[in-house]
Order: structure tokens, then sequence, then C-alpha cells
């Protein structure tokens, strides 16, 4: 989850020891987290990754979930090698990669290190951005969620339509993490 319950309380002004809704404020952390990774194509969470892919004309190669920590394998019929991690998920190959229609799988290590997955080890490399996105998003689902306007004289509510899109300032914040390549 791209922010922890302790955080959003201390947003919310929730009392640490006020467990009454911890359970719908979880929820609220996972769904608010899920439709992030949804609108940027991709998941944060630093793990192990295998991407299928087709090889195609171009000397890179663009993995979903970066950065990249460490390139385990990249398969095509045969094991690859001599390429180049350039940073933000390209790999460069000097000859380019084979052609084909999926046929190319790169096992890898790749994304950010998650506020509740931090240790002193491994501290959180989450941009902030993306955390304040997740507990802006979780304040506006909190408070009318989809409504686009009300009029309290005569009684009067509109509802958005946009029900697959983000807030406007959820979605600019997370603008340089959304996949470009995918």
């Amino acid at each position: 989850m791209l922010t922890t319950l302790a955080k959003l309380k201390r947003v919310m002004q929730i009392s640490a020891e006020d467990t009454s809704m911890d359970e719908n404020l979880l929820l609220l952390i996972a769904s608010a987290s899920q439709s992030i990774e949804n609108h940027c194509k991709r998941s944060f969470r630093k793990q192990r990754y295998t991407e299928r892919m087709s090889g195609q004309s171009s000397l890179y190669l663009n993995l979903r979930n970066y950065p990249i920590h460490q390139v385990e394998e990249i398969r095509a019929g045969q094991i690859l090698d001599s390429y180049e991690d350039i940073g933000d998920g390209r790999l460069y190959r000097k000859q380019g990669w084979p052609i084909g229609e999926h046929n190319i799988s790169v096992t890898y290590t790749g994304g950010y290190v998650l506020p509740g997955d931090a240790t002193e080890s491994e501290p959180r490399t989450l941009p902030e951005s993306i955390e304040l996105a997740c507990l802006l998003y979780i304040q506006m689902l909190g408070r009318n969620p989809g409504t686009k306007s009300e009029r309290v004289g005569d009684i009067s509510v509109t509802y958005s339509d946009d029900s697959q899109a983000l807030p406007a300032p959820v979605s600019a914040l997370l603008t340089p993490y959304v996949g470009r390549w995918v």
C-alpha cells in the first residue's frame, strides 16, 4: 500500500489509539493504492517481476516497474547479455533486441520500498508525491464521493461522470510516474 494507517490517521487528525475506523481506513488505503497503480499502469512495490514483451526494431527495452535494482535474466530463446540499464526502466542493447511476438522475457527486481515495507536497513524510497497523491485521494473519497457540485437552496446535486479518472490534483501529482511506454 502506498501509505500507512498511522500516516493516514495523522493526516486525518485521528488519534493513534482510536481503532474504531481502522478496518475502513485500511480498505480506503488499499483501494486508493490500487486506483493509483491502475492509473500509472504499473506497480510501485519493490519486488521481483517477470515481464513478457515483444521485441521490436529498437535498441531499447522498456520495463514497467522501475526503478530497476537488478536484472536477473533476459531470455529470447536463449539468455541475452551485453545490455545496459540506462535508468527509468530502460535497457539499451547496442545490437538491438530480437524481433518477435512476446519473444522476450525479463526477470528483474524493480520498484520502490513502500512506507509500510521500510526497515532500518532498507528505508522507504517511494517518492513523497506518490504517497501524498494517495492521502489526498483518500480524503477526496471521504468527501461526497462522485459528487461534482451541490446546492442547498432547492436541493440540487450533480454527479461526476468521470468514474475512470482520478481527481485532477491527484492525477497531477502522479504525472511523472505514469507508464510512458506501456
